[in-house]
C-alpha cells in the first residue's frame, strides 16, 4: 500500500440554534454560549502533499487565494507547530455562501487541519487540533466536536452533545455578506437576553423551534430589514421556528418533514434568494480521520 498523498473531505455548514452573548472580555472578544449544529450543505476540501510551500486555490471569486485564505493560515499554523517543512496544495470547491453566518471558512480550516494531520502522520488528537484551530478562528474548534455541540468562552470551549433527532432545515441567504466584527462592535450588551443554550438541545423539534435565540440578530436585522422579512416568510410557509445564523445574513427555518421544507423552498424561489433545503447531520465528516 502506497503512502497517502491526497485527502478530500466534505466540509459542512453550521447553524446556531442558540447564540447568547454574555459579556465583553478584556481582550476585546466576547464571552458567548452557543448551541451549534452541522447541516448537510458542504464545501469540498482537497489537501495534497507536494509543491513549494502552501498553495490554495478556490473556485469562488469571493474567497481569497493564498495567504489571505483561512485554510492557508490553518495549514501554516499546523506546519509551524509540528515543525514539518512539507509542501501542501489545497483546493476548495465552495457551495456554502461566504461571510454568511454558516461557518464555511472555519469548516474549511478544520478540514485542512484534519487532512494535513493525517497526510503527515502527526497523530494529533482532536483536542490538540481544536487548540490550534482556535488561533485561526473562533468557530474552527466546533468542527472537531460536532455535529452537535455547546460552545462557551470565546467559542473555543466545546462540549460534545448527543445528536438531536434529525430534522429538515431551509437555509435562506439574501445574497450579501456581513462582517462578524462589525456586528459584535454594534451589539448593545444591555439588550441581550442571555438564555441557557444547553436547554434547547434537550427539547423536541417543535420546542426547539420556539426556543431559537440569537443575540446578534437585532444588530444585523436593523441594518438589513430583509432578515425579518425572510423569517416571516419561513414561518408563513410552515416552519416551526426561524432564526438568523451566527452574525448573518443567512436565516434558517426548521421543518418537520422533507416535503414541507421543499414546499417552502419552492414557494420562496420567486424572491431571488439563495435557497438550500438540507437536513441536520448526525455524524461529523471529520469523525473518520480524527480521534
Amino acid at each position: 500500500m502506497g503512502i497517502l498523498s491526497t485527502i478530500t473531505l466534505r466540509s459542512p455548514a453550521k447553524i446556531n440554534l442558540c447564540l447568547s452573548v454574555l459579556a465583553r472580555r478584556p481582550d476585546g472578544y466576547h464571552d458567548v454560549e452557543m448551541l451549534m449544529q452541522m447541516v448537510g450543505l458542504f464545501d469540498e476540501v482537497t489537501v495534497s502533499l507536494g509543491g513549494p510551500g502552501i498553495s490554495v486555490k478556490c473556485d469562488s471569486v469571493a474567497v481569497p487565494s493564498g495567504e489571505g485564505n483561512i485554510a492557508w493560515k490553518a495549514a501554516a499554523e499546523l506546519l509551524r507547530v509540528s515543525g514539518c517543512k512539507a509542501g501542501l496544495s489545497i483546493e476548495i470547491k465552495k457551495n456554502i455562501p461566504v461571510a454568511a453566518g454558516l461557518g464555511g471558512g472555519s469548516g474549511n480550516a478544520a478540514a485542512v487541519l484534519a487532512a494535513t494531520n493525517k497526510l503527515l502522520g502527526l497523530g494529533l488528537e482532536r483536542d490538540r487540533l481544536a487548540e490550534i484551530g482556535v488561533r485561526i478562528g473562533m468557530d474552527v474548534p466546533f468542527f472537531f466536536f460536532g455535529p452537535t455541540a455547546l460552545a462557551r468562552g470565546r467559542g473555543e470551549l466545546l462540549t460534545e452533545l448527543p445528536s438531536m433527532p434529525q430534522f429538515r432545515v431551509l437555509l435562506v441567504n439574501p445574497g450579501f455578506e456581513t462582517s462578524t466584527a462589525w456586528v459584535y462592535k454594534n451589539l448593545n450588551l444591555g439588550l441581550t437576553k442571555k438564555l441557557d443554550c444547553n436547554k434547547i438541545s434537550r427539547l423536541n423539534l417543535r420546542n426547539i423551534g420556539e426556543g431559537l435565540h440569537n443575540d446578534l440578530e437585532t444588530v444585523t436585522s436593523a441594518a438589513h430589514p430583509v432578515i425579518d422579512r425572510i423569517k416571516a416568510a419561513l414561518l408563513a410557509r410552515g416552519a416551526v421556528g426561524a432564526l438568523m445564523s451566527g452574525s448573518g445574513p443567512t436565516v434558517f427555518g426548521i421543518f418537520e418533514t422533507r416535503s414541507a421544507c421543499q414546499a417552502a423552498a419552492d414557494g420562496l424561489s420567486p424572491e431571488g434568494w439563495k435557497l438550500y433545503p438540507v437536513e441536520t447531520l448526525t455524524e461529523s465528516p471529520l469523525a473518520g480521520i480524527v480521534k
